[in-house]
């Protein structure tokens, strides 16, 4: 009796547990950043933000690395991340100064939302690459960011106020192309272009956001398979002025490389993927892949010529001497007439 009651009860929990795996799943994660003298409320608000990110990040994490199992599918740590950046939806953003004990600290409280239900293993894994490069870009920026924020938390006087000015300006922008970089990781490339549609448009962003924003831009409308668009914005990001160590705008030239592989324009993919494999520091072996690619049909459009041997040579038509012969004979011909 009991094992028969046991039983139903395994039963009915892994019932229970895909029912509850199949719903949304909320998510709520809290970032707090605790403020030094001088500094600024936003910036503060901004810090806590990306930490409560961070968190609800890792919650979703465990949503979807349970679901996996269900599906029965093993992922690896660096897979569930991956997924879990493209899958996490923020709902509410709730953000509030506290005074204790003499110190203002700002806490972030994220509402977000992790709808297995809809999740595409399958798709995702096979996409996965995509999804990567992307996370890494959001991963570099993020650390970027981190870096200036341990810079700005040790100045003072005027060398705080001017890394607290870049650092408002690196976050809000953060904010965005994370948020669009979501976007496209979710196939909602609408929404990412129309938000960089307004980051573009402002004459306030030059540079390397400027540059970045162009980039991914791009990267939305590829997506799309608008090859043209795509081009155009690449172009524009590669000429617009930035660093490439703080914003990665070089793997432009790696999806211009594609779009001409698409079109059979062998030579300008080969220029392109090579200028992306160089800036990768020969460590991206899809991009490589791609570059061999171009170059094998590049050589096969355009063979090189075959070099003759000595023997082959030996049998080439002397022209010089065949064209002598022929004068000499006419010659010797007009002189017997007289």
């Amino acid at each position: 009796m009991w094992r028969i009651i046991w039983g139903l009860g395994l039963v009915l929990s892994f019932f229970w547990l895909n029912v509850c795996l199949a719903a949304p799943q909320m998510i709520t994660a809290s970032g707090v950043y605790v403020m030094g003298e001088n500094d600024s409320p936003k910036i503060a608000k901004d810090a806590a933000r990306q930490e409560a990110m961070r968190a609800a990040t890792e919650k979703a994490g465990v949503y979807v690395e349970s679901y996996s199992r269900t599906q029965n599918m093993e992922l690896s740590a660096d897979e569930v991340k991956v997924i879990s950046g493209a899958v996490l939806k923020v709902l509410q953003e709730k953000a509030e100064p506290e005074l204790k004990d003499g110190v203002w600290k700002y806490s972030v409280t994220l509402t977000c939302e992790v709808d297995t239900d809809n999740i595409d293993l399958k798709n995702l894994l096979e996409n996965r690459n995509k999804l990567e490069k992307l996370q890494q870009e959001r991963d570099a920026l993020k650390k970027q960011n981190q870096e200036l924020l341990e810079k700005y938390k040790q100045a003072k006087g005027q060398e705080k106020e001017k890394i607290g000015t870049e650092l408002e300006s690196q976050y809000s922008l953060q904010d965005v192309f994370d948020r669009c970089a979501r976007f496209i990781q979710q196939g909602e490339q609408r929404r990412a272009i129309f938000e960089l549609n307004k980051v573009i448009n402002d004459r306030k962003v030059t540079d390397s956001p400027l540059a970045y924003a162009h980039y991914l831009r791009g990267r939305a409308y590829y997506e799309r398979n608008m090859d043209n668009e795509a081009l155009t914005d690449f172009a524009a990001a590669e000429t617009t002025p930035h660093n490439d160590k703080i914003y990665p705008v070089w793997h432009a030239h790696y999806y211009q490389g594609l779009i001409y592989s698409d079109r059979e324009q062998w030579e300008r993919a080969y220029r392109e993927l090579q200028v992306a494999w160089d800036a990768s520091q020969h460590q991206d072996e899809e991009i490589e892949a791609a570059m061999l690619r171009a170059r094998r049909h590049l050589q096969t459009a355009n063979p090189e010529p075959r070099r003759r041997t000595p023997h082959q040579k030996g049998k080439e038509t002397d022209w010089e001497k065949v064209v002598s012969d022929v004068l000499i004979d006419i010659l010797q011909k007009e002189a017997a007439k007289w």
